[in-house]
């Protein structure tokens, strides 16, 4: 697959500073979502009913609940009236490969499931959200979280196992094996799909992973019969909600909670592909 590295030195950049939107402070912070495990924060605006588990990115070796991103998603998420839990999950050299970081994901649905009520919220009205390697975690954990009313996958890694040179370490790490045919049945495009309605989100300019591994993705799902859209923005590069000055990053924000209010509301919607110019 087409590789930019100085597409990874941008996106790292990109981080940097903190959102150009009001941050908001979690109502719990720090909360165990498993015994003496990962961490998540929630945050529940007044009269909020729906919710979203949010997966931050970090090509699975950094980043954190807490990251720009995901503070800027949350800021968007609960002035829309959308409760959040943002959740860490165990990363490569911090005792997570892909399986680990996954079963995070599912543990920490089925938490968020199994609190929300408590916050006042409906636990048939929680979606997922995942950015980047986020989102690779979120469609393989989607799968198995019972309940999930939808997904939206921001810029994911679908095709692990298209990975080459020294970009290839990564699936060795993840999977601990070199065999490319494992790396490829794991990956999400070969995986078990989930069922929920699912949003991708990529960008054309796109150096870290191509806009055409999205398409992919939504083709093979509507092959099954899975509800599915896909938005591709115009020269938006990897990580767009980094950068909220981009027009991707206010668009983006916007169909994330159009989906997420129209799964809960109206149940799945036809397959269909759209793209932004």
């Amino acid at each position: 697959m087409s590789f930019r590295y100085g597409s990874v030195v941008t996106s790292l950049r990109s981080l940097r500073g903190d959102p150009v939107t009001a941050d908001v402070v979690p109502t719990v912070a720090g909360a165990p979502y498993r015994a003496g495990g990962p961490l998540a924060d929630i945050y529940v605006p007044a009269g909020a009913r729906a919710s979203v588990v949010l997966v931050h990115g970090g090509a699975f070796v950094l980043g954190s609940r807490r990251m720009k991103p995901m503070r800027y998603l949350a800021a968007k998420l609960t002035a829309a009236g959308l409760a959040v839990c943002a959740i860490d999950y165990r990363m490569i050299f911090r005792g997570g490969r892909l399986a680990e970081a996954t079963t995070d994901v599912a543990d920490a649905f089925a938490f968020w499931a199994a609190r929300a009520p408590a916050f006042g919220l409906d636990p048939a009205q929680i979606s997922m959200v995942g950015l980047s390697a986020g989102a690779t975690l979120a469609l393989l954990a989607g799968a198995r979280c019972e309940g999930l009313a939808s997904l939206v996958s921001c810029f994911g890694l679908y095709e692990i196992d298209h990975l080459r040179g020294p970009a290839a370490l990564l699936p060795r790490l993840l999977f601990a094996t070199a065999d490319r045919a494992a790396w490829t049945a794991r990956s999400p495009r070969h995986a078990a799909q989930p069922t929920a309605p699912v949003l991708l989100l990529h960008g054309t300019d796109d150096g870290l992973v191509p806009a055409a591994q999205a398409e992919r993705l939504a083709a093979h799902r509507a092959s099954l019969g899975l509800p599915t859209r896909l938005v591709i923005y115009d020269g938006a590069p990897h990580g767009f909600f980094n950068l909220a000055h981009l027009p991707a990053a206010e668009a983006g924000a916007h169909e994330i909670v159009g989906h997420a209010l129209a799964a809960t509301s109206a149940g799945a919607s036809a397959p269909a592909r759209s793209s932004t110019k």
